[in-house]
């Protein structure tokens, strides 16, 4: 779950952050003597504009706040992430039929989720569904991964995937199920709006879930290791449901 305050941590989750102007920063921490650059100056420069309180702290200070993980120097503040019920979410998208959304079930990896939402952003899809349970949900260290994406997309939270699944497909979207038993990818044509379902690292999407899919995808192997990571998997998918629409 999302709390009701956040930790922002790294260069270009706070720019973006500081640039979209979606939520408040309260407050910007620089490491003391952080080497400055075009970046942090600009980065300092929309903090001041935006009334955000900087403050520069010691690095054993700015380590402990970060748990651990890359800081590269700067840690903010900020309001909790804005996200949308799933009513609002279509009708945002209503009208659009180049909609294009991910849903991810049951990702328990912040490296794998934040690359996903990265590889989401920048490969055109608007919205991400991620389940309330069972998820890693939106740490520091997936707001540091994704690399500002959150800032772009969309996020909905949802108690049960596969009823929203289901919503969507009254709304007219297509679903779309990734797993290595599916259809090759190469040769296939998708029909939009589309909304494609990524399952866990481990076991994959559940078969319930798979049921709610109006098909299911794979891509093709040519030898090597057995199988793609989930974020790996994710944004080849992504990028062929773009590029053919």
């Amino acid at each position: 779950m999302i709390n009701k305050q956040e930790i922002i941590f790294g260069i270009h989750p706070i720019r973006e952050t500081l640039k979209s102007k979606k939520r408040k920063i309260h407050e910007l921490y620089i490491i003391k003597n952080k080497p400055k650059s075009a970046t942090i100056d600009e980065i300092i420069k929309m903090a001041k504009s935006a009334n955000v309180v900087i403050k520069s702290v010691e690095s054993k200070t700015m380590d402990s706040m970060a748990q651990g993980l890359n800081h590269q120097g700067l840690i903010a503040r900020a309001e909790p992430l804005h996200t949308l019920r799933l009513s609002d979410a279509i009708y945002q998208a209503s009208g659009n039929k180049k909609e294009l959304w991910l849903a991810l079930d049951e990702i328990t990896d912040p490296q794998n989720l934040g690359a996903m939402l990265r590889s989401a952003a920048c490969l055109g899809f608007s919205t991400v569904i991620l389940p309330k349970r069972r998820s890693v949900g939106i740490t520091p260290a997936v707001h540091k991964v994704a690399c500002g994406a959150l800032e772009t997309l969309n996020i909905v939270e949802v108690a049960n995937l596969n009823t929203a699944l289901l919503d969507l497909k009254d709304e007219g979207f297509w679903v779309y199920g990734a797993d290595m038993a599916g259809e090759n990818i190469k040769n296939f044509s998708y029909t939009y709006p589309a909304v494609l379902v990524i399952g866990s690292e481990g076991t994959g999407i559940r078969e319930k879930t798979k049921e709610h899919c109006d098909h299911i995808v794979a891509i093709e192997h040519k030898g090597g290791v057995s199988s793609l990571n989930a974020s790996a998997s994710a944004a080849i998918i992504m990028y062929d449901m773009s590029s053919k629409m």
